[in-house]
């Protein structure tokens, strides 16, 4: 297999093999020539400390092979049975270290951009178990005050991220303390507080009953 092999900052940015030897932090992404499509993802800190690597399988690929020719030094994860769902992909994650491929997995949503959307974790019976992420990008959106009015923009990469645990538990957290100062635990919390915050300001009724749920894993919208 013919590949071509790119370099990302840790905002995803395209960087030079120079510039990237001066960051703290980046990713080798690799490609299949024939195809263009991304085969390899490795996280570097530390200029050559890998952190973990990211193989994505064809679909005539089997797993049992893939884990023969990977490097088992470092955490990997392995992306297959891709699909397509209302315009997102959504593959599945399964994880292998120390030479162990293990028996649980995840299900990870991501847009057209690339950029990951939603997790949902499940156990070793395809029974999601293992608590779920939705992220909600804020990137330069407006803020609008409860009176409907922009009062400002929020930054590049803002984001609030809604968890759910696999004990029931629910967490919002923000990536700015402008967003709101801390997390909230319940979601009674957080609506009673946020009910007309800039967040819930810019969601539609279809974008409330995805982001303050459990399920569904794939954003509708």
């Amino acid at each position: 297999m013919s590949t071509k092999v790119e370099y990302r900052n840790s905002l995803g940015s395209i960087v030079t093999e120079q510039q990237k030897n001066n960051l703290s932090e980046h990713f080798k992404l690799t490609y299949d020539l024939d195809t263009n499509k991304l085969k390899t993802k490795l996280h570097y800190f530390d200029k050559n400390v890998i952190n973990e690597g990211v193989y994505y399988m064809d679909p005539n690929e089997d797993i049992t092979n893939v884990i023969t020719q990977i490097n088992p030094s470092h955490r990997w994860g392995i992306m297959s049975d891709l699909q397509v769902i209302n315009g997102y992909k959504v593959w599945r994650r399964n994880y292998f270290q120390n030479g162990e491929l293990s028996d649980v997995y995840s299900k990870e949503v991501f847009n057209t951009n690339v950029d990951y959307v939603a997790g949902m974790g499940y156990d070793n019976n395809d029974q999601p178990t293992r608590g779920s992420y939705k992220k909600f990008d804020l990137s330069n959106k407006n803020m609008i005050d409860e009176d409907g009015d922009v009062v400002g923009v929020f930054e590049d990469g803002d984001i609030v991220t809604f968890g759910y645990g696999s004990d029931g538990s629910f967490t919002v957290r923000s990536s700015n303390t402008d967003i709101f100062f801390k997390p909230y635990i319940t979601l009674q919390s957080f609506l009673e507080s946020q009910q007309n915050g800039f967040v819930m300001n810019l969601m539609t009724q279809e974008m409330k009953e995805y982001y303050l749920n459990f399920q569904p894993l794939v954003p509708p919208f």
